[in-house]
């Protein structure tokens, strides 16, 4: 099934005016997240999903954490976390192999995909306010040479 075929179907399926191919890509909206989908290489279709910018805080612990739900999804999934090199945003992207697949098929892979993107964009939302709070936290902790007096350390 290629992607003019698989956009028929969902067109179909959830009766959706206006799904087209241009490019050989498919634009979708699902719970107010942008995904597309798009070929490659007639092989598979690859679904790709904004799942936010980087924390101003705490960049480095997301992104570790992104790497480590990566080797996941790539043991059970054909899921990874990546993060955009032209922007920095991190993205969720999916493949679903063409050969022998069908609407319903692909309905079940796009369903997981779509409440996986939703579960890492409540992620980084709540990661952004917890990162801030911990940086507060340590900044408010007096320097262990203000606390030494005569060799001791005050408590």
């Amino acid at each position: 099934m290629d992607i003019e075929e698989l956009a028929d179907g969902l067109a179909a399926k959830f009766n959706i005016d206006g799904l087209a191919v241009e490019d050989g890509e498919v634009a979708l909206e699902i719970d107010g997240m942008p995904i597309l989908l798009a070929e490659d290489q007639d092989v598979a279709i690859v679904m790709t999903g904004h799942v936010g910018e980087p924390p101003a805080e705490g960049g480095e612990a997301f992104a570790n954490l992104m790497l480590e739900a990566t080797m996941g999804f790539m043991d059970a999934k054909s899921l990874a976390l990546a993060r955009n090199p032209e922007n920095g945003s991190y993205a969720l992207v999916g493949r679903v192999a063409q050969e022998g697949l069908t609407v319903d098929a692909f309905s079940e892979s796009l369903t997981e995909f779509v409440n996986t993107l939703e579960t890492w964009r409540k992620m980084l939302e709540d990661f952004r306010p917890m990162a801030a709070a911990a940086k507060a936290a340590s900044a408010a902790q007096p320097d262990a040479q203000e606390l030494a007096l005569n060799g001791f350390m005050q408590v």
